[in-house]
């Protein structure tokens, strides 16, 4: 049973704007989920991908969930996954022990000037797999 409905708050990620469900002021979590976000961003035509979207950051403990509603996201991490999920596609990575992954728009992207629509929702690990290696599956 639904006993409310609270409005996403708007966020800015590093000049990202980024509508944010959780965590808000009224709900902290709402276990497992830890985060989730509604993203909607223009490429900028004149710069690089290096310099778009969300650069090397690190992440341990969850599992960031990304779904590509339009577009596309080229995720690069630390661990050596270098893959690029289309619209209707998924990339789930488990944190785990510690992971430095980025989130960019394409090349192909940036020359067309297609959006980048994504929903992301972080899944907190139970206790028994916080600290296991990473893993990156792409759907």
């Amino acid at each position: 049973m639904i006993r409310y409905l609270l409005p996403a708050v708007d966020i800015d990620m590093g000049g990202l704007p980024v509508k944010q469900a959780l965590p808000t002021q009224k709900v902290q979590q709402v276990d497992p989920y830890l985060l989730l976000h509604h993203a909607h961003v223009y490429p900028i035509k004149d710069a690089p991908a290096k310099h778009q979207g969300v650069g090397p950051h690190p992440h341990r403990g969850f599992s960031p969930v990304t779904f590509v509603v339009q577009g596309a996201v080229h995720h690069r991490d630390s661990f050596g996954h270098d893959q690029v999920a289309q619209k209707g596609e998924v990339q789930w990575m488990h944190a785990g022990a510690g992971i430095v992954h980025s989130e960019r728009p394409t090349d192909e992207m940036i020359a067309s000037g297609e959006p980048q629509e994504i929903i992301q929702l972080w899944i907190n690990s139970p206790a028994a797999k916080k600290m296991t290696p990473p893993t990156y599956r792409h759907h």
